[in-house]
Parts: structure tokens; C-alpha cells; sequence
């Protein structure tokens, strides 16, 4: 088969490679769709450390069961799924305890385990979902990021109502503004520096929207919630600028959350937390709300395809990746199709 096998910092050729054949409890499936994910480009820059090659990147993805293992018992031949990337253990006291997100023994397709970007990819029967009839390939490749921004809402304590600032405008960033309005958000404040990428905000229903390169950002959200700063704050980049930001945008005991996952370490003020007595939380993953999410697109009660800018093909993949680790492309969300 085909697959594209990132080999080394900005090294990511289309390979020929063996297709993988299911062991007892997996199921082989032919991808129809798969998402780029910015994680996966940082992993191409090599900056995160999280991928050693050789690996097939590609963990947002659709597609058709082609073939199963021994003791598949839920999934056939010609079945349309949809594939959580996380595989967990099961036992660990965290699965044990509801936060499989958080697995001691957790593997990720497209990180440790070979994932979609490639025409067949192999997965545990336990990470696989039924694809919904009125569900499209697309909007089955939507359902992981949509799912990463549901938990990051779902950890963010809201009142209805309340204003809600959210840093970064990428992929998981605009999936919070929907994720947020349908939780009960009042006011949604949005910042990003591309000018593209906040007017994509304001199509999806940010009430504001701030370049920090134009002002000041803190500044601004002062002025929109009367000089207190917001009651919940959403940092979606992952950087120390941002994160800087996320803590002086939010009201004195206010809550800030954490999705951005770009730099390992980031440098930050203390005292704001303390003195303010700040609650600031990472999150990580999902756990029910990727039920959550194929739910919401399902009932259509949110849309993720929105975001797609550009369908390319597998063998487009790897220019793609490049151009967007260079920035010479700004593409919201690109999905390629095996």
C-alpha cells in the first residue's frame, strides 16, 4: 500500500509499504478520509519530540472495514467507522476510573502506533466507532478534533451566559467557539494574528475578535468585560506568549484551561495564579465526548466540514504538510483522501 512515512525532520515521502494484516481483536480499514492535524505538522518540523521515525502520521480519519481478525465480534466487512486514536489499556487506575484519556499504558495512531496517512491502517476493535448513515467520510475525519475541543469546554467551568476568551484560531480553536455556544456561551471573545483565521471566527460566531499584532490583546478583552477580565479562558495555541495572555485575560478567580500543546515548556508569572488565585488545568484528549462529538454532527447540531479549505490526495500530502510547516499556506483544515 501506499502511505506516507515521516522518516526525520521535514522528511515525509509517499512510500510503497507492506499493508498490515489484523491480529486477533483488530480490524483492517481502508481510509476514505483523514485529517491534517497542526500537531502533525509540528511533528514534521520535528519540534515536539513526540514522533521518532520511521512513523505513518494521520489519527483524524473515516473509512471502510476491509478485513477482520479473529474474535471481532461488533464489525464486519463493508462496515463505515470512524476511529479514535487512542488505544488504552483498560486496567491502569485511570481507565479503571473514567479517564482513559489519561491511560498509564495509552499508544496514539500517528505518534507511536502507524496511522491514516496511508490507504489501510490497523486498529484495536475497542477504538472503533459505527460511522453514522448520515454522516459523510469528511465529517467522520472531523470527529477527533471536534471531540479535543468538547473536553476542552466540557473541564471549562461556564455559567450560562458567561464571556469566554479563547486564544488561537486554528482547527481546535474555532471547534471550541461551536463547542462553547453549545454548552451556553454568552459573549465569545477570539485572538489569532491571522487576519484569515479570525475572519473564519467571526463566520462561526465569534461575538469579538482581536489581533494582537494591531492591539493590545489583554487591553481589549478588559474593555469587553468592564475591566475584570473574563470568568473562563481557553488557550489554544501552546505557546508562552499566549499562555502569558491567557492568565491576564481571566478574572480574578477566574478559570483558564489549557488544549495548546506546541512548545514542551512554556515561562509564565506565578503570582498571577496565586495572588489571583487563578485555576489553571490542562486538557488533554477526550474520553466520552468522542461519543459526544459523532453525536453533535449526527444530529446536526454542529458541522466541523466548515473548516475544510482544501481536499487533496494522498500523494498531495506531503507538499501540503511542508507548505504548512513553512507557512507559505494557511489552509484551516486540509483533508486528504487514500
Amino acid at each position: 500500500m501506499r502511505a506516507l512515512v515521516y522518516e526525520g525532520a521535514w522528511q515525509m515521502p509517499l512510500r510503497e509499504v507492506p499493508t498490515p494484516e489484523p491480529n486477533a481483536g483488530e480490524l483492517l480499514v481502508k481510509v476514505e478520509a483523514v485529517g491534517v492535524c497542526g500537531s502533525d505538522v509540528h511533528g514534521y518540523k520535528g519540534t515536539t519530540g513526540r514522533r521518532k521515525p520511521p512513523i505513518i502520521m494521520g489519527h483524524e480519519f473515516s473509512g471502510t472495514v476491509a478485513s477482520v481478525g479473529a474474535a471481532v465480534e461488533n464489525f464486519k466487512v463493508g462496515d463505515r467507522v470512524v476511529v479514535t486514536p487512542l488505544l488504552t489499556c483498560g486496567y491502569c487506575d485511570n481507565c479503571r476510573t473514567g479517564f482513559p484519556n489519561q491511560c498509564q499504558n495509552r499508544s496514539g495512531l500517528g505518534v507511536n502506533l502507524n496511522g491514516a496517512y496511508a490507504e489501510y491502517v490497523k486498529v484495536a476493535e475497542k477504538m472503533v466507532f459505527p460511522l453514522p448513515a448520515e454522516m459523510s467520510w469528511e465529517q467522520g475525519a472531523l470527529v477527533e478534533p471536534l471531540a479535543v475541543a468538547m473536553h476542552a469546554v466540557n473541564l471549562t467551568p461556564m455559567q450560562l451566559l458567561d464571556t469566554v476568551v479563547i486564544l488561537g484560531a486554528g482547527t481546535i480553536g474555532l471547534l471550541t467557539i461551536l463547542a462553547a455556544r453549545l454548552k451556553g456561551a454568552g459573549k465569545i471573545i477570539v485572538t489569532d494574528t491571522s487576519a484569515h483565521r479570525l475572519a473564519f471566527a467571526r463566520q462561526l460566531g465569534a461575538d469579538v475578535v482581536i489581533n494582537p499584532n494591531e492591539q493590545d490583546a489583554v487591553e481589549a478583552v478588559k474593555a469587553q468585560t468592564n475591566g475584570k477580565g473574563a470568568p473562563a479562558v481557553i488557550e489554544a495555541v501552546g505557546i508562552t506568549a499566549t499562555a502569558k495572555q491567557s492568565l491576564m485575560m481571566a478574572r480574578n478567580g477566574g478559570n483558564v484551561v489549557w488544549i495548546g500543546n506546541s512548545d514542551p515548556e512554556v515561562t509564565i508569572n506565578m503570582q498571577q495564579i496565586v495572588t489571583r488565585e487563578l485555576t489553571v488545568r490542562g486538557a488533554y484528549g477526550f474520553n466520552d465526548e468522542f461519543r459526544l462529538s459523532i453525536e453533535a454532527i449526527r444530529a446536526r447540531r454542529i458541522d466541523p466540514t466548515v473548516l475544510i479549505e482544501k481536499r487533496a490526495r494522498l500523494d498531495e500530502g506531503t507538499q501540503i504538510v511542508d507548505d504548512l510547516a513553512r507557512g507559505k499556506a494557511e489552509w484551516i483544515k486540509v483533508v486528504l483522501t487514500p
